[in-house]
């Protein structure tokens, strides 16, 4: 194509710029200046900044035509003033994962990403008459309109007076500005806007028909033909074409480019939390956060009431608040305790332990230690399954010894108390002779009940073992008790 218009991509410009030895901002600002520059007069008075910067580099720009790589220079007629190759840069990021396959497998890849890709642009719906990024931009020039004064002088013509002390000729007949920026890109300026309002019109009228949906449609109006797979195409006959002797080159292969010294890198945009006061939830300080706070790096405990603990040994899940679960102070919850002191599975309610997932008393402890070999940190049911079991199996020994204490809450014989549980009352049809249930033991002497009269009236105090010290790395692997 002769008459297409060649333009290069700035920012290659500029690394060239860079390889003849001329770094630094501030000849990238220059440059860029200079690249940007819509009007003659500006390009000629960023470039003899260039000149007072450096001769050198004012003469390698010159050698190059400035129509290639400035906006002043550049025609109107194609409606674009862009100065990056950024199409290339999205096809190159489009075909990613396809270009390291086979050729066949490549070009397929590329022929259903085109073909989904503009059968969905294709089905997109416009809320305006123009597509939602245009609209964006003449947005953004209206907000900047507002420091322009247009004048009416007649024909279509306006002089618009700009803040700054600059002057410019707007002609809303021919879409043209002395800026030119509505020239290049075909969407109004600032200073059109300004006019368009004074006239009392729509700036979406003034937008040039390449951007409105008309023109949308005929881009994507084609489409491509969907294809079957290579199982189903037809025979040619000929000698099958084998592939290039490829060789495998050392090392990873890259997929993503280098990075100049001086380019933004990723992420960059980001702004850090400068001035922001950090406060502790666990002690109320400031200065630091949970992680870092110093109570709980000298095992002290925390500052405020939490339901359950982080990592591992935690109280949270299912059964985390059942029956026999740990309270906010540590404490076994009461509403699964009956009347008689005992919970459901038969055991003692003393102060709880967190050991794992639930609760598990001292005095189950004790008994479980030296009959089982419970890791620290098990789940609850199992821990509990194992009590009980033991529990039951030292009632069944005490039940069935020949002499032994009478239970408090059990006569030997008479009806039983109304606060006994149902499960263990004796109805009043029954009389002496009728058998005692398995849990109750037999009727003992008088002598053995006076004798031990004295110690079932007063609590027996309960044998504990002392507490293991709780270790402050949680990554620390816990060895099972020993007996």
């Amino acid at each position: 194509m002769p008459n297409a218009e060649h333009r290069h991509c700035v920012r290659h410009l500029h690394n060239n710029f860079k390889l003849a030895g001329h770094t630094g901002a501030a000849f990238k600002q220059r440059l860029w200046a200079a690249a940007r520059a819509t009007t003659i007069p500006v390009f000629e008075a960023e470039m003899e900044q260039m000149l007072g910067q450096s001769q050198a580099a004012y003469k390698w720009l010159q050698e190059r035509p400035a129509a290639h790589w400035s906006r002043s220079h550049f025609s109107t007629v194609p409606k674009c003033d862009i100065l990056l190759n950024n199409l290339c840069e999205y096809f190159n990021a489009a075909i990613l994962e396809a270009r390291d396959k086979p050729i066949v497998t490549l070009l397929e890849r590329i022929r259903t990403y085109l073909m989904l890709r503009m059968a969905r642009l294709r089905e997109t719906v416009w809320p305006h008459e123009v597509g939602p990024r245009i609209f964006g931009i003449v947005e953004k020039n209206s907000i900047e309109s507002g420091h322009c004064i247009a004048s009416y002088a007649g024909g279509g013509k306006y002089q618009v007076n700009s803040m700054l002390g600059a002057m410019f000729v707007v002609d809303l007949e021919r879409h043209t500005c002395t800026c030119r920026k509505w020239d290049l890109s075909g969407i109004p300026c600032p200073h059109a806007l300004a006019s368009i309002a004074k006239s009392e019109h729509s700036p979406l009228d003034f937008v040039h028909a390449l951007y409105k949906r008309p023109a949308y449609d005929r881009a994507y109006e084609g489409y491509i033909s969907p294809m079957p797979s290579q199982a189903y195409w037809r025979k040619t006959g000929h000698v099958p074409i084998k592939p290039p002797v490829y060789r495998i080159q050392p090392g990873r292969p890259k997929l993503s480019r280098n990075r100049e010294a001086d380019e933004i890198p990723k992420g960059a945009t980001k702004l850090k939390r400068y001035g922001i006061v950090i406060t502790c939830r666990n002690c109320g300080q400031e200065g630091h956060n949970f992680a870092g706070c110093p109570q709980l790096r000298q095992g002290q405990p925390r500052g405020r009431a939490r339901c359950g603990r982080r990592g591992r040994g935690a109280v949270r899940g299912r059964g985390a608040r059942g029956k026999g679960a740990a309270t906010a102070n540590g404490d076994v919850d009461t509403t699964s305790v009956n009347a008689s002191g005992t919970t459901a599975s038969g055991t003692t309610t003393v102060r709880g332990v967190k050991r794992g997932r639930g609760v598990v008393s001292e005095q189950q402890q004790t008994q479980a230690r030296p009959k089982f070999n419970v890791k620290r940190g098990a789940q609850a049911p199992y821990v509990i399954r194992k009590t009980n079991v033991f529990a039951d199996s030292q009632a069944s020994q005490s039940s069935q010894a020949p002499s032994g204490p009478a239970p408090r809450s059990q006569a030997p014989s008479g009806p039983a108390p109304s606060k006994q549980a149902p499960s263990q009352s004796v109805p009043h049809s029954q009389g002496p002779s009728q058998p005692a249930p398995r849990s109750q033991a037999p009727p003992q002497p008088a002598q053995s009940s006076q004798a031990h009269q004295g110690s079932s009236s007063q609590p027996q105090p309960m044998v504990t073992s002392p507490k293991r010290p709780r270790l402050k790395s949680p990554a620390k692997r816990i060895r099972p008790w020993r007996v």
